[in-house]
């Protein structure tokens, strides 16, 4: 990427990007989620389910439903977004950046009243 598409006018940078679509994935999945919990409940069983000193709405409950839904599926897709960004380094994957594996070493090495023969 050369430097003059960094500066297009109207592009935005990459952490709103990010907020862009972690917010948009949270609104798509919320509206799946109320499709298929509403498909199953209905607001006005659970109104008559709930011993509550007042009425709820269908209105209210499909509001609250799909709120609840968004705000659960924007702090998923929200760390979903971090651990992407905050990640290891393309090398990590090919062993660039990784600790050497450890010596393997005899339990009895370090510790002299141990009896070898329990490890056979």
């Amino acid at each position: 990427m050369n430097s003059e598409s960094r500066n297009l006018p109207g592009r935005w940078s990459r952490q709103k990007r990010d907020i862009g679509i972690a917010i948009w994935i949270a609104f798509l999945s919320a509206c799946i989620g109320t499709f298929v919990i509403f498909a199953v409940l209905d607001p006005e069983a659970l109104n008559d389910a709930w011993v509550l000193p007042w009425e709820m709405g269908s209105r209210l409950a499909y509001s609250l439903g799909f709120l609840f839904l968004f705000l659960v599926s924007l702090i998923a897709s929200g760390l979903t977004v971090f651990m992407i960004r905050t990640g290891p380094s393309r090398g990590h994957a090919s062993g660039k950046g990784r600790r050497p594996p450890p010596d393997i070493r005899s339990p009895g090495e370090n510790n002299p009243d141990l009896d070898l023969e329990d490890w056979k």
